[in-house]
């Protein structure tokens, strides 16, 4: 696959953090899979990911908080 943002790099799988803002809340996820554009740096998620980042977003956003920091995902040691 070719990055569709830059057009030259090829996404690799890795991990990153995904830092989220909403209504005064700040949601830091770490150790999210993705694949990343070696080029740009882009960063691609699949969709069962999406959905679990997004559902803990959500779950800390509804409890109020002002800044979680979560690592909901295993590491691919």
């Amino acid at each position: 696959m070719i990055c569709l943002t830059c057009k030259v790099g090829t996404p690799r799988p890795a991990t990153t953090t995904v830092l989220l803002e909403k209504n005064g809340s700040l949601v830091i996820l770490k150790d999210v899979p993705a694949r990343i554009c070696d080029n740009c740096g882009e960063k691609y998620f699949d969709s069962e990911v999406t959905e679990q980042i997004l559902e803990e977003a959500e779950s800390v956003y509804r409890k109020g908080a002002e800044l979680e920091i979560i690592k909901i995902f295993k590491s691919a040691a």
